[in-house]
Order: structure tokens, then sequence, then C-alpha cells
């Protein structure tokens, strides 16, 4: 019995210690009289870091808004492109056959016409399924045959067939 009231004791003696210890709410230090005020400590001004010579420093964040263009383009808007001459602004000499393509059972053609470049299929102003680009040739061009043995494009213009070779 003895041994467990000692127990019980030493279980309760961190108990009276914390208790204890949040004391009565007074201060240990002595006040300071009234009229000695401390003067509070002079903070010493940071001396200013001197760049090393491979340092580059960044613009402020004023810098990087003023540099930005004002306005934004829309990226929802829709795509602007370059208006097709007609068949006859565009002659033959313009359109040039630069190579062909062959996958499968398809075939294109490459060609650069007025400074443009790209593939062309055959179909109405040479337009590839599922590509997504706008026409090269433009409006009353219609590609009616690319031969990947000969190396060459069959084209209609206006009624006129027009073969291009390698």
């Amino acid at each position: 019995m003895a041994k467990r009231r000692t127990n019980q004791l030493i279980a309760a003696l961190p108990v009276l210690l914390a208790l204890a210890a949040c004391g009565t709410g007074e201060s240990s230090t002595a006040p300071s009289a009234p009229g000695a005020a401390i003067p509070p400590a002079r903070a010493s001004e940071p001396t200013p870091l001197t760049p090393s010579p491979g340092f580059i420093a960044m613009p402020s964040a004023q810098q990087v808004v003023q540099a930005q263009p004002h306005g934004r383009v829309d990226p929802f808007a829709p795509v602007t492109a370059a208006p097709a001459s007609t068949p006859s602004e565009t002659p033959q000499a313009d359109l040039q056959l630069t190579g062909l393509i062959g996958s499968g059972r398809s075939a294109q053609a490459l060609v650069s016409l007025g400074g443009q470049s790209g593939t062309v299929c055959i179909g109405r102003q040479g337009l590839c399924p599922g590509s997504g680009l706008p026409a090269l040739l433009p409006p009353g061009w219609t590609v009616t045959g690319i031969d990947l043995g000969r190396g060459q494009l069959r084209l209609n213009q206006a009624g006129q067939q027009r073969v291009l070779s390698l």
C-alpha cells in the first residue's frame, strides 16, 4: 500500500511543478523607475552589398510590366490567312514542284508558290484532308493526279491541264 501511495505522489509531482511554474502572474524583474527610460538600441544600417562581376540584376516588377505590349492577341480569334490570289494573277512559272511523298495508297506533292511552300493532295485547291491547313493553291486550281513513278504533278487550271515534273 505504501508503494502504491509513493507511485501516486511521483506521478502527481510533474503536475504540481507545472502549476507552480505558471506562477502568480507577478514579474520577477523589478519595475524600472518611471523617469528612467532605456534608450532603444540603435540598429546599424546594413552596408549595401556590391554585386559580383558576373552578376546580372533582375528587372523590377514595374520594368517587366512596362516591357509588355498593351492589349493582347486573342488566341480564340479566327486565323486570318493571306488572301489567295486569283488564277490569272499567279502564272504557272511561280509554281514549282519540289518533291513527292508516297505513303501507302496516299500521295502528296511538295510545292512552292509565291514565297509559300507546303503539301498538296488530289482535289480542289490541293487541300489535304485532315491537315487543317489553308489551301496553298488559288481558287480554280485542282490537283488531278500525283504520279510517284514519273515524278509528276498534274493540275487543272481553268480547264487547262498542266503537268509539273521534278
